[in-house]
């Protein structure tokens, strides 16, 4: 979520600057009241605010006052944060419209909470025109899940009776890079027929209205699966293995997923994974899709946090920004992740909750913990798989999502077959020591 930071004074902005990157937020920053002001009233303007109260051209309490009190624009989470303390100061901020009043100076774990209580406000607040979303040909019901850009609601297709989960763009949020991710979403999710890829069945998007409508899918996410099911290693495996299929089709079809993670993988009440969410999804080139290219910028994108993925589940590759060399292998890494953290409870990388910055650092520079540091009986064999998929450098890891499929299939052929060979031992072993007591009785 893009947050603007207005103040006249450099150091506060710079710091306040550092500070809001590192929490997950985009910063817009401007050094006076005219600036602020033209940034608010933008079709792309941050929906959070944060003014001071004196900046040359315009006072921020007036930017206040004006983006507040105005009935055509969206709502803007305002904070003043300013040095004047004054009861009546705050009295006044309060009344211009201001939603918090916090006074400098701020430690920043205050302001960062304050911003995430801000980030809940403003997602829960719904666009302008209209709470439940008017959907052409569709009854819809009642919303199934939000993100900071779209709302998920349960819906019946007026004309068939069928039941759909239909994605809507929140226009009123959406900047022009959203738009064109939705609108490629749409375009990959209409290529896909696969079982184990939620289907699409029609969608609609122009500057007033948004969606797609697809499969909905009757289950849970994996990792509330997990918690909830606890399933043996072995019917765990066997599902990432259903989804290593998924993957490896929209591959073929040259699309690779880029946000691989557990909330993007639903069970399906017959315990059948579904992979969701193509919202990041990359097109390459080599199969004459629209590419996205990669070049000289892939180097400095990751020092200004430019990546695309969420962080825990990002490859090395992601983590450095580096969007010439993410492939298939880039979302072998990320399943690999996911399959590192349902079995053993914790994360491979040394990371650092609450600090992207330093998460995708730590990533980047690609160090994994083995298994067997973790649980020292973890089994050898599927360490090795993990491991392989987890490597650094792409070229070590599976060639594809079907190689690193036909790995985990493989080892739990070999753990079936080692289990039947100890029960068909056992076996003999018990029928010759009847034999054996029989005779002895003759």
């Amino acid at each position: 979520m893009k947050v603007l930071i207005a103040d006249d004074d450099a150091m506060w902005r710079t710091m306040l600057e550092r500070h809001i990157f590192n929490w997950g937020f985009k910063p817009v920053v401007v050094e006076d009241g005219e600036q602020a002001l033209a940034a608010l009233l933008d079709p792309q303007a941050p929906r959070l605010a944060i003014l001071d109260w004196q900046m040359p051209k315009m006072d921020g309490i007036d930017v206040c006052r004006r983006v507040k009190h105005s009935e055509d624009l969206p709502f803007t989470y305002v904070m003043m944060l300013t040095s004047r303390d004054a009861q009546d100061d705050i009295v006044t901020g309060l009344d211009a419209g201001a939603d918090d009043y916090p006074t400098k100076p701020i430690k920043p774990a205050v302001l960062r909470s304050r911003l995430t209580a801000a980030r809940r406000i403003v997602e829960l607040v719904p666009p302008k025109d209209w709470t439940a979303p008017p959907i052409p040909g569709y009854r819809v019901q009642h919303m199934l899940g939000k993100g900071a850009f779209a709302t998920i609601w349960h819906a019946e297709n007026e004309a068939t009776g069928q039941i759909a989960a239909v994605k809507v763009i929140r226009v009123d949020l959406a900047t022009d890079e959203v738009f064109e991710r939705f609108a490629q979403e749409i375009k990959i999710m209409q290529r896909m027929d696969h079982p184990t890829i939620a289907q699409i069945y029609d969608s609609h998007i122009d500057r007033k209205l948004g969606y797609y409508a697809m499969e909905l899918v009757d289950g849970v996410t994996l990792d509330v699966y997990v918690k909830q099911q606890r399933p043996k290693p072995t019917k765990f495996l066997k599902m990432i293995a259903e989804v290593c299929d998924a993957l490896h089709y929209a591959h073929e079809l040259g699309v690779i997923h880029r946000d691989l993670k557990p909330s993007n993988i639903l069970v399906t009440s017959d315990e059948q994974p579904k992979l969701v969410d193509f919202g990041l999804a990359k097109t390459m080139f080599r199969f004459g899709l629209a590419s996205e290219q990669g070049g000289k910028a892939d180097a400095d994108s990751a020092a200004r946090g430019d990546v695309i993925g969420t962080p825990l589940f990002m490859s090395p590759e992601q983590a450095r920004g580096e969007e010439s060399r993410q492939d298939g292998r880039t979302d072998v890494y990320a399943l690999a992740i996911v399959v590192y953290l349902m079995l053993l409870r914790q994360h491979p990388h040394n990371i650092t909750h609450g600090d992207r910055v330093a998460t995708i650092r730590s990533i980047a520079q690609g160090y994994i913990r083995p298994p067997s540091e973790i649980h020292p009986k973890f089994n050898p064999e599927l360490e090795e798989i993990i491991m392989k998929a987890l490597a650094a450098n792409p070229n070590k890891r599976y060639a594809s999502a079907a190689a690193f499929a036909i790995a985990l299939r493989s080892f739990l052929d070999r753990r079936a077959s080692s289990k039947s060979d100890t029960l068909a031992r056992r076996s003999n072993d018990t029928r010759s020591a009847e034999e054996g007591r029989s005779g002895g009785a003759r």
